[in-house]
């Protein structure tokens, strides 16, 4: 996967992504009507993105420490350093990051089959949200309601044709981790929108969610092309105007820069401290 090659296809579709963000922006906004500005929410914001990756990492962490005898707190503090890897070339799951941690210690198969169950899990989780897309439920408390029982639902089936069966050594447990990190990224999502006054802040929390966990699939191209909020806008591309909801996104993209920055800063700061 590190050949010329591949990185060749990276390359490639790189450019044709941000080609097509360049002509999004040429012709479809106007860099005028923009309005970003950041209150003290937004620090509260922070805080929740920076503990959700806190939960991502302790998932990480007992997805490996318990059953390839990995050290925890070490684990944890990797997976809490590779958050900013996400921005980088190789995002598929930030996997090569996290490799920095002694890899010769288990299989690369392994590893890799065990960081793809994390990624499944999550993307699943994701898009049980776009149950918001659709009008079978009115109510969006329902609607939440009815996320989490899918959800919970999620969990027991893969314990039983997943964990029960041996087919990959993970816990049980850890699977809650990756549930906590979609409901702290929900809830997230639903503070930045509600503080920002905006109307149906329960779908744009639900349908950002929704579209975060489709731009996981396109693990090829770096975060930081902003594919996630291409999918969004073209999702509600009809309910909304494109350049106010376009101010926000970049302001939500900011923030979630700087919690993976700190979370970054954080980890490498106490991995030294140890060394």
């Amino acid at each position: 996967m590190n050949n010329k090659y591949f990185r060749l296809i990276q390359l490639v579709v790189t450019i044709l992504a941000f080609y097509y963000l360049f002509n999004f922006f040429v012709n479809d906004i106007n860099l005028n009507e923009l309005n970003i500005s950041f209150s003290i929410d937004n620090l509260a914001v922070i805080i929740l993105f920076f503990f959700s990756n806190v939960f991502h990492s302790l998932g990480w962490s007992r997805l490996f420490s318990k059953e390839e005898g990995f050290d925890s707190r070490e684990t944890y503090l990797f997976g809490m350093k590779s958050h900013i890897g996400k921005y980088s070339f190789v995002k598929f799951g930030n996997f090569f990051i996290r490799l920095s941690q002694d890899y010769e210690q288990i299989s690369k198969k392994r590893f890799l089959t065990k960081a793809a169950a994390e990624q499944i899990v999550l993307i699943i989780f994701g898009l049980t949200f776009g149950l918001f897309q659709t009008s079978l439920i009115d109510n969006g408390i329902i609607k939440i309601f009815t996320i989490l029982i899918i959800n919970l639902f999620i969990i027991y089936l893969f314990n039983s044709l997943i964990v029960n069966k041996k087919l990959i050594e993970v816990e049980f447990s850890t699977l809650w981790y990756y549930l906590g990190v979609t409901v702290i990224q929900f809830s997230s999502l639903l503070y930045f929108f509600y503080f920002l006054g905006v109307n149906e802040y329960i779908y744009f929390a639900a349908i950002y969610l929704f579209s975060s966990a489709i731009s996981i699939l396109i693990s090829i191209i770096p975060a930081g092309l902003g594919v996630k909020e291409s999918i969004f806008i073209f999702t509600i591309s009809s309910v909304v105007n494109k350049s106010n909801m376009l101010s926000l996104l970049i302001e939500l993209r900011i923030l979630l820069i700087i919690a993976d920055l700190l979370s970054y800063i954080y980890s490498t700061y106490l991995l030294k401290k140890k060394n």
